[in-house]
């Protein structure tokens, strides 16, 4: 059972200001925590504890740990899908494929705890809770058709390959560098696995006609 004791670290004033700050450091605190512990394992009195708040706190805020994970997973959404493709890319459409598969590679990698949470969520609970489902799947459906208009392949994707191409990505993300070697051979393991999946993708979302010789 979560210890209801108060946080004894320094207390600011009640303002609004403050009240933000204190839910942006939930909001971190969480993201950090749910990623690396899942639901399950995070308590919300560990949750406080990171936050640098006490109990009573984060249920004003968030009503109680199952909230406050829904509002970590509409941060996380709202963060990534912010993201647009780069306005400049090559002419030729397989330097544009490269060039984005490099983007969302890089943005990603920045971003390994949304990747890891997304991931673990998937494993331990299956479906979004169904109102984040319903706010952000139409958003990430139209920040993938925006994708794919960058892209301006000579024919469209099939949405499923598109979901493919995501999960593989997603997953060399959190693949470190150590477990990565034994399969790259020398260089930068993460470099090796770019130009890969760089490769890869212009196999698969490119005609035979439409890819360099």
């Amino acid at each position: 059972m979560d210890d209801p004791r108060p946080y004894n670290g320094t207390k600011m004033a009640a303002t609004p200001a403050n009240a933000e700050l204190t839910r942006a450091r939930i909001l971190t605190a969480g993201l950090e925590l749910f990623a690396a512990r899942g639901f399950k394992g995070t308590t919300t009195r560990a949750l406080a504890s990171a936050a640098g708040c006490n109990i009573a706190t984060l249920a004003w805020h968030f009503q109680d740990k199952r909230g406050a994970y829904e509002a970590v997973l509409d941060s996380m959404y709202e963060e990534l899908l912010a993201w647009s493709p780069p306005e400049a890319l090559p002419a030729d459409p397989a330097g544009r494929v490269r060039a984005l598969v490099l983007e969302i590679w890089t943005v990603m990698r920045a971003r390994r705890d949304h990747v890891r949470l997304l991931q673990r969520h998937v494993l331990e609970e299956g479906r979004l809770p169904e109102r984040v489902r319903e706010r952000w799947t139409p958003v990430g459906l139209a920040r993938a058709m925006e994708l794919v208009a960058a892209l301006d392949l000579p024919s469209p994707p099939e949405p499923l390959l598109l979901l493919d191409l995501n999960h593989l990505i997603s997953r060399y993300v959190l693949s470190e560098a150590q477990d990565l070697r034994p399969f790259t051979g020398p260089g930068d393991p993460h470099a090796v696995v770019v130009a890969h999946l760089q490769d890869l993708c212009v196999a698969l979302l490119l005609p035979g006609p439409a890819r360099p010789s």
